[in-house]
């Protein structure tokens, strides 16, 4: 079955149900429960976390693991209940990106990550206590050592959001490149 949804960026859209993810607590700050992953059709690292209920309340998202190979979300035994997790379960983790026109200011918060468990398509945003991680972690660090993941891990991951993701075309949207 399709579900029509209304959107302030792209129109009207129809999405499959099961595309649906199911948040309980909402996005911090905002009440929304229900929100889908739309991804670009050009394959790139952004997507936008979109609510299914107000056309108005939208984020644009990354997998903080397709660039920070050694980024970790430690979940506790309540979250892993919440969230209806099993040990080796998959897990997707959307950041939300603070975007610039200039590339190399683009930001993600890292202490504030969403968790997806894609299998029940539940989803639960979690505040992390670890000092060490930010709230405006720069993207695309100019240093040399940023420790960003090879292309092929990077691909699977992409192949993954692509499962829980649906695909929408935004001929008017500019491409920033990096």
């Amino acid at each position: 079955m399709t579900l029509k949804v209304k959107t302030t960026r792209f129109g009207e859209l129809e999405i499959e149900e099961e595309k649906v993810i199911c948040m309980p607590d909402g996005m911090i700050g905002f009440k929304e429960q229900r929100y889908i992953i739309l991804t670009p059709e050009k394959e790139g690292p952004f997507c936008w976390f979109q609510a299914v209920d107000n056309p108005e309340v939208a984020f644009v998202v990354v997998d903080p693991t397709v660039f920070i190979a050694d980024y970790e979300v430690k979940l506790t035994r309540e979250e892993y209940d919440r969230l209806k997790l099993e040990q080796g379960h998959e897990v997707i983790f959307l950041t939300v990106a603070t975007m610039n026109a200039d590339p190399k200011k683009i930001t993600i918060n890292l202490q504030g990550p969403v968790v997806l468990n894609p299998e029940r398509m539940l989803a639960k945003q979690i505040v992390l206590e670890d000092r060490e991680v930010s709230t405006k972690h720069l993207l695309f660090p100019s240093e040399k050592g940023a420790s960003q993941q090879p292309p092929k891990v990077a691909k699977e991951k992409r192949k993954a959001m692509r499962k829980v993701a649906s695909v929408y075309e935004a001929p008017n949207c500019t491409q920033a490149s990096v």
